[in-house]
């Protein structure tokens, strides 16, 4: 169980990082109120599904894993309806709405329920409760009068630290600079609301879970955590990622040095085969200067393998394609992520076979056309590479060119795929096909 909470907890700290722009403690603050829906559904819920908006406007959905082991169903009557389905909004701040959380809520409550909660937040703590985390959760129930019934240890122990401890829940919003409508509006919509806090030393994070029993609000959750720690060690993982950055940024330019002097080279020579090996090596290294320059400019170690191929069929082609001739590139396919070993691998195969298909497709023609295509069957990546052109020969088809050779090698031995390459009349299609290091709701 702690190992599929972890593993989720990665999947939405990676989309929110591909698709949002939700800082560190934002992002912590969305992973936390995730945890505790999926706590309380067999408490509250049905089946529940939460969406973060991008920065496109489109939104992202981040399906809660269903739990394999769950405390004691409160719950008298498990049956509902699409009635009972609602839809609660996540704000991350005042007024700053992010996404939305879709559950089926529960109408049927055991009589004992709000005891039993209370139990179950200030009580022992079951294996799978998030205090077993590495920071601690503090929590305080509140009624549907907005009283402070409970609190449990953290909570009382991050109070007492804060210095604001024995208020009331009025008392305690002022304290933290909200008057008490501020939050109340909040808990009544209902919306799950988190507030990143910095109070002198101290970083928090404040999350209100409004708890309610079909259309009645029956109190809220609130929930403390200190993550003073984690921010530290956050600051410092910055300052090593910022490092790796530089270096991917270095690696780059020291890539584009010896392009530099290998076109230096190539002006030197008269002869035309020389030129085209020194051309193709030229290819090859800018192919790997890409993922380099990508993972310069952004924060995780992800290459968008879409775009890369689309960098590369451009850089082909203004590199080799004969002043004469008018060939064509269009890519197409979905956007799928590989991490950086692996997207070198797999944009050395993409050039060797655009080139291949830029050298060999269409001696004689005047025009034509190559088309790329990217995207995901099940657990599966495939890359195809698709030309128009006159086809080829049985030994290019066998691998007896230099460059499938590369890609055939790279392909077993680097990826653990397989290499395909069919001649047509009009054309020649490679594909490339390799297992993916994600799950597929990743790529969404």
């Amino acid at each position: 169980m702690a190992d599929e909470r972890c593993e989720r907890q990665i999947r939405i700290k990676e989309k929110c990082l591909i698709h949002s722009e939700f800082n560190f403690d934002q992002i912590i603050a969305l992973e936390k109120i995730t945890e505790h829906v999926e706590l309380l559904r067999p408490y509250l819920y049905g089946r529940s599904e939460i969406s973060i908006f991008c920065k496109d406007k489109r939104e992202v959905v981040l399906e809660l894993i269903d739990a394999k082991v769950l405390p004691e169903v409160i719950v008298a009557n498990n049956d509902w309806s699409d009635e009972d389905k609602k839809t609660i909004p996540i704000y991350l701040g005042i007024n700053n709405k992010v996404g939305l959380i879709t559950v089926e809520a529960k109408k049927t409550l055991s009589e004992n329920y709000f005891e039993e909660l209370k139990l179950l937040y200030v009580g022992k703590p079951y294996s799978n409760f998030p205090t077993n985390d590495l920071v601690p959760d503090g929590f305080m129930i509140i009624n549907h009068q907005r009283e402070i019934e409970c609190t449990n240890y953290t909570a009382d122990s991050i109070l007492f630290r804060l210095g604001f401890q024995n208020l009331t829940f009025s008392e305690l919003f002022i304290a933290l600079g909200f008057s008490r409508d501020d939050i109340v509006q909040y808990i009544e919509l209902p919306a799950f609301l988190a507030l990143n806090l910095s109070i002198e030393q101290f970083d928090i994070i404040l999350i209100i879970n409004p708890l309610f029993a079909g259309d009645k609000l029956v109190g809220a959750l609130i929930v403390l955590s200190d993550i003073s720690s984690v921010k530290r060690i956050e600051k410092e993982l910055m300052e090593k990622h910022t490092v790796i950055k530089e270096i991917h940024h270095r690696v780059k330019n020291n890539l584009q040095t010896i392009i530099s002097l290998l076109r230096l080279q190539m002006r030197r020579t008269n002869s035309k085969v020389v030129e085209k090996i020194l051309n193709q090596s030229i290819n090859r290294i800018l192919s790997i200067a890409l993922i380099h320059e990508a993972l310069s400019k952004q924060n995780f170690e992800k290459v968008n393998i879409k775009q890369t191929s689309y960098n590369i069929l451009q850089t082909i082609l203004s590199n080799m394609v004969d002043p004469g001739q008018n060939i064509t590139g269009e890519i197409s396919g979905t956007e799928v992520f590989l991490p950086a070993t692996l997207a070198s691998n797999v944009s050395l195969c993409i050039t060797e076979l655009i080139q291949n298909a830029v050298e060999h497709a269409f001696i004689a023609r005047s025009e034509g056309s190559i088309r790329v295509a990217v995207g995901r069957e099940q657990d599966e990546v495939f890359i195809t590479v698709e030309d128009n052109g006159i086809g080829i020969s049985g030994k290019a088809q066998n691998g007896g060119q230099l460059g499938t050779q590369i890609v055939d090698s790279i392909i077993q031995r680097k990826l653990k795929g397989r290499f395909s390459l069919e001649s047509y009349r009009y054309g020649t299609k490679a594909c490339l096909r390799f297992p993916s290091p994600y799950h597929e709701e990743d790529e969404r």
